[in-house]
């Protein structure tokens, strides 16, 4: 069967309609093809980039420490280095290159052309970048578990459709949690305060605790972390027994932001808050006008 006969055959054309249209659909689907850029290149260590996660979030910088890839299983449908933005691995006191801020005509232009090019083929690729504690240096991997116990991995992503339709922030999601003492998701009762953060049990096996702090980011509602307790064990190096942190902020356009570290590392939540904020606000070029805020932090 030819190319031709199998695409209208997908399509259900009739027989005497065929040649032309499919011949049509070929010629409007190599143009689109055309339109769009594949000049992709697997980024190196020290190159300057450019990207972008919305009008209000493009991310200027110089790319540090590269990561290791581990293979698995659904390569195939995942791994593509030319379109991963990962900025690089850094030191939690890292300083980054200053660049000017876009003015809106430059926002505009760049967007436009940022259009035209392939940003991935297989799947999504979230903003992502790592931070080293305590003075630490070691590799970096794109393994979803930690690479060591001083690192900080961080992943940008959009808000869902539900919590920008619902307004969702950091702070009104415990708000609503706390007003609803529903026992599957935390245990009112549990109540304790520690490093400066308001936790509980968040189920009765108490593997792990449920805490709120204030965020030390401009306009930010404050922070939710996990955090695994004795019981679930400090020394497993699995997903669930490390530190997870989220955001959900109407800044910068709106952005979901994850934090993950080992639990030796949970008195150090302030130092790793303020720098997550302070790298996005230095590495973000979208012109300050197009900058969403919510009020000051309570």
């Amino acid at each position: 069967m030819s190319m031709i006969q199998k695409l209208t055959s997908m399509l259900g054309f009739t027989s005497a309609a065929q040649p032309t249209r499919a011949l049509f659909l070929m010629i409007a689907v190599l143009l689109t093809g055309a339109c769009m850029r594949n000049d992709a290149a697997i980024p190196k260590e020290g190159d300057v980039v450019t990207w972008k996660h919305n009008s209000a979030l493009i991310i200027r910088a110089e790319l540090g420490q590269r990561r290791e890839h581990i293979p698995n299983k659904i390569d195939n449908l995942i791994y593509e280095p030319e379109y991963e933005r990962y900025i690089g691995q850094f030191p939690i006191d890292y300083v980054p290159e200053p660049f000017p801020k876009f003015t809106e005509e430059e926002r505009v232009a760049f967007e436009a052309e940022d259009a035209k090019k392939l940003h991935a083929i297989k799947s999504m690729h979230p903003i992502e970048f790592s931070l080293m504690l305590n003075g630490a240096k070691g590799k970096t991997t794109d393994a979803y578990n930690n690479d060591d116990e001083n690192q900080v991995k961080v992943t940008v992503q959009g808000l869902t459709m539900d919590m920008r339709t619902e307004h969702i922030t950091t702070k009104s999601s415990n708000e609503r949690m706390l007003a609803s003492r529903d026992h599957r998701y935390f245990i009112p009762e549990s109540l304790f305060h520690k490093y400066g953060l308001t936790c509980y049990y968040n189920s009765p096996e108490g593997r792990r605790y449920l805490c709120f702090g204030n965020s030390g980011g401009e306009g930010v509602t404050g922070v939710n972390l996990l955090v695994p307790t004795e019981k679930a064990g400090f020394t497993e190096s699995s997903y669930e027994r490390l530190i997870s942190a989220d955001y959900y902020e109407p800044i910068m356009g709106g952005v979901w932001i994850k934090w993950q570290t080992h639990p030796k590392n949970w008195d150090k939540w302030r130092e790793i808050d303020a720098a997550v904020w302070r790298l996005l606000n230095a590495w973000n070029v979208a012109p300050h006008t197009n900058t969403a805020r919510v009020g000051r932090n309570n």
